[in-house]
C-alpha cells in the first residue's frame, strides 16, 4: 500500500459525506438488494475490526480535491474477494482510482483471498479502467428483474423445497455440471447453509437457486440443468414463494445459463442490465519438483509387479535322433 492510500479512518467523515450517493457498486448482489451505502458500512469497519468489507481512502499528494473511497467485501478464509463500492463515480478514469484499485487489490491478497472480482456495465467507463487496471472478464451476465402480482397457484404446486446442510454435496454435483470450469476455478461453490431452494425430480437435483434478501430487493441466482422439464412453471413457482409485493425481484442469468432468457420474458421478467464479469488474479500455481525418496535406495525392497519369466536368448536345440 503507497503513501497516498490508507485505511479509513474518523478523519474522512466529511469525504464519506461527499461520496455516499455519489459511487459505484460493483458488486451485483449487493447493488441490487441493499445498494451501494458506503457511509453506513464503512463507518462499521472503523468501529468493528476483523469484519466482512474493509474501506481505504486515497488521497493525491497536494490535490485534496483528487480523493477517492474504496471498498471490498470479503469473509475470512474465502479464496474470493469482490469490489464493493468506489466513489466518487466520476473519478474512474483519474489516477487516484487506479491508486485505489491497486491498493484494494493488496488488501484482499493479504487478507487471504486469490481472485478479487468486480461486476460492471460492459458500457460504463469503469470498464476500460478495471482493463488497465489488470482485470479480464471470465464470464458475462444478464441483471432480470421483476414486480407484481406472481402467477396465480396452480394445483399441486410444490416444485421448490428449501435447502438443508445436507444438500451441500448434491448442490456441488450440480454446480459442477452446469457451471463452465473456467468459472468455478474463480468462483465459489455456492450452497454452504444459505436459504436457497431446490427443485427434484426423479430422485435427482435439477435446479437449485441462491437466494439473497436486502431492503432493495430479492436476489437469486439460477443453478438450472438444460435437461429440466417445465422451466416457465419452475420459474413461476419461484415467484409465487420468494417474491415480495413492497420490493422487486432480481435474477441474474450467466451466459452459460442464456437459454432462460425466453422463459423469463413470458413470465413477465424484463432485462435491466448487461454486465461483464471480470477478475483479478492475485496468486498463480507455481509447479516445482518435489524431492520422492526410492525406497530400492534407502534400504527398502521393491516387490515386483509382475511375475519374472525366464527369457533365452536362443531356442534351445532339439535332441539328435
Amino acid at each position: 500500500m503507497t503513501e497516498a492510500v490508507r485505511p479509513l479512518d474518523v478523519r474522512d467523515l466529511r469525504l464519506l459525506h461527499r461520496v455516499r450517493r455519489d459511487g459505484l457498486c460493483l458488486y451485483a448482489q449487493l447493488a441490487y438488494t441493499r445498494g451501494p451505502h458506503a457511509l453506513q458500512t464503512a463507518l462499521l469497519d472503523v468501529l468493528t475490526p476483523g469484519r466482512a468489507t474493509h474501506t481505504l481512502v486515497a488521497r493525491l499528494p497536494g490535490a485534496r480535491e483528487m480523493s477517492a473511497v474504496g471498498q471490498i467485501a470479503h469473509d475470512l478464509g474465502d479464496s474470493v474477494a469482490r469490489v464493493g463500492f468506489v466513489g466518487p463515480a466520476d473519478f474512474v478514469d483519474s489516477p487516484v482510482f487506479s491508486e485505489l484499485l491497486d491498493a484494494l487489490t493488496h488488501e484482499a491478497g493479504s487478507r487471504g483471498a486469490r481472485n478479487l472480482i468486480a461486476e460492471v456495465d460492459e458500457d460504463h467507463p469503469a470498464f476500460e479502467s478495471l482493463r488497465r487496471a489488470g482485470f479480464a472478464i471470465y464470464a458475462r451476465q444478464q441483471i432480470w428483474g421483476w414486480q407484481g402480482r406472481p402467477p396465480p397457484e396452480q394445483e399441486h404446486d410444490k416444485l421448490w423445497r428449501s435447502e438443508v446442510p445436507a444438500d451441500a454435496e448434491a448442490i456441488q454435483w450440480l454446480v459442477a455440471s452446469v457451471v463452465p470450469g473456467l468459472v468455478l476455478q474463480v468462483e465459489a461453490s455456492p450452497g454452504r447453509g444459505r436459504r436457497g431452494l431446490l427443485h427434484w425430480s426423479e430422485g435427482e437435483l435439477r435446479a437449485y437457486l441462491d437466494l439473497e434478501r436486502g431492503p432493495r430487493g430479492v436476489w437469486a441466482q439460477p443453478y438450472i440443468h438444460p435437461a429440466v422439464e417445465g422451466i416457465d412453471a419452475l420459474l413461476a413457482g419461484f415467484l409465487r414463494r420468494s417474491s415480495e409485493p413492497d420490493r422487486p425481484t432480481y435474477l441474474c442469468l450467466r451466459s452459460y445459463q442464456g437459454w432462460m432468457a425466453g422463459a423469463l420474458e413470458r413470465i413477465g421478467f424484463e432485462r435491466i442490465a448487461d454486465q461483464a464479469v471480470m477478475v483479478r488474479r492475485l496468486a498463480a500455481t507455481v509447479r516445482r519438483a518435489v524431492a520422492a525418496a526410492l525406497p530400492a535406495l534407502n534400504h527398502g525392497r521393491v516387490e515386483p509387479t509382475t511375475p519374472f519369466a525366464r527369457v533365452l536368448a536362443e531356442p534351445p536345440s532339439r535332441p539328435r535322433t
